[in-house]
């Protein structure tokens, strides 16, 4: 413990202290927060997109089953391929 840095002394010793308390759905609060952080991004800036119903459809099952929004999903597709980090496949 003597490599800790002085914000993670200050960490240990208040979870020590007792300071600290359980959630008591940590799911729930997770989804609050996300929720949260959803709406924020929301607000910066906002697009409409034209998809085919079916593009639509499979892109709205994908983000149930990621537990995300269609429109979080959509803008993370976005951000990876401006980035880079999607390359389309050559035939």
């Amino acid at each position: 413990m003597s490599n800790l840095n002085q914000e993670e002394k200050e960490l240990l010793m208040s979870v020590e202290n007792e300071e600290w308390q359980s959630i008591k759905s940590l799911e729930n609060a997770k989804n609050i927060y996300q929720s949260y952080a959803e709406k924020f991004l929301e607000k910066e800036s906002s697009i409409n997109v034209i998809l085919s119903r079916e593009d639509e459809e499979k892109l709205s099952d994908l983000a149930t089953q990621l537990g995300k929004s269609t429109a979080s999903l959509t803008g993370e597709i976005l951000h990876k391929y401006l980035q880079g980090l999607l390359i389309e496949k050559t035939a």
